[in-house]
């Protein structure tokens, strides 16, 4: 598609640019930095971070093994009934959802889980101490149908912390249709929804929270990267394949 390689072909350009604040204000809360991964994107850690996610092995290693603090332990996370069990090559994770609090976006994830669209895809993207994600893409680098875009819910109140499901998207905020990814560390300062007197920045929908198994949401994160289908980096160079996403009701 001509939007995906435009994209590819301005990743380097772009990201060093969007690391330009526009006002004091926003010095505070920079603005989300949004490198290409195909159709969507989610915001990505610095140039530095991103180079974390090429290191040999045995830094990768070290930054899985440290303690990890995170505010998502303080956080009286809201009560749920429905939950979501990603099933991968390297382990399962369990997941709450939270349909109260961003009703469509769970309803869209619901839906693509219960057709099977996450049957068989990878995670494509590795960012060490910042993200891993997925949805998007099988071993061959194939890329299923998806539905249209689901309306950003990105303001519903849920930070991205460490262990929090939440949704990638383009530059349009309107944009997230299948793609998704896990925090590995506190995130929200970047990737969160904030609003100040020049306006909204809009960041990226959180709608559920790794519950059980985040030891391998780690465990992906520490993977080693190097290019990898249409990208020329952050994909993993073990392949970690999503089985299936089952959905439970309590």
């Amino acid at each position: 598609m001509l939007k995906k390689a435009f994209i590819a072909a301005v990743a380097v350009a772009f990201a060093a640019a969007s690391l330009a604040l526009t006002s004091c204000e926003e010095r505070k809360r920079p603005k989300p930095v949004a490198p290409p991964q195909g159709e969507e994107i989610v915001a990505s850690a610095t140039a530095a971070q991103a180079g974390e996610a090429d290191a040999e092995p045995a830094q990768a290693q070290d930054i899985a093994a440290a303690p990890i603090e995170t505010k998502a332990d303080d956080i009286d996370w809201p009560v749920s009934n429905m939950h979501a069990k990603i099933v991968t090559s390297k382990g399962d994770m369990l997941v709450d959802l939270y349909p109260e609090q961003a009703p469509k976006t769970v309803a869209n994830f619901v839906r693509y889980a219960r057709e099977g669209h996450y049957d068989r895809l990878i995670i494509h993207r590795v960012v060490a101490g910042f993200v891993i994600q997925g949805g998007g893409y099988n071993k061959y680098w194939n890329e299923r149908a998806t539905h249209d875009p689901v309306p950003y819910e990105g303001d519903n109140g849920l930070g991205n912390y460490r262990t929090t499901l939440a949704m990638a998207r383009t530059l349009d905020p309107n944009s997230a249709s299948a793609q998704w990814y896990i925090n590995l560390r506190d995130n929200n300062d970047q990737l969160d929804h904030f609003v100040n007197d020049l306006g909204p920045r809009y960041g990226y929908a959180v709608f559920g929270r790794v519950v059980d198994g985040m030891d391998v949401a780690d465990a992906i994160g520490s993977l080693r990267t190097g290019a990898g289908g249409p990208f020329p980096a952050e994909v993993p160079v073990e392949t970690v394949t999503i089985s299936r996403i089952d959905i439970i009701e309590d």
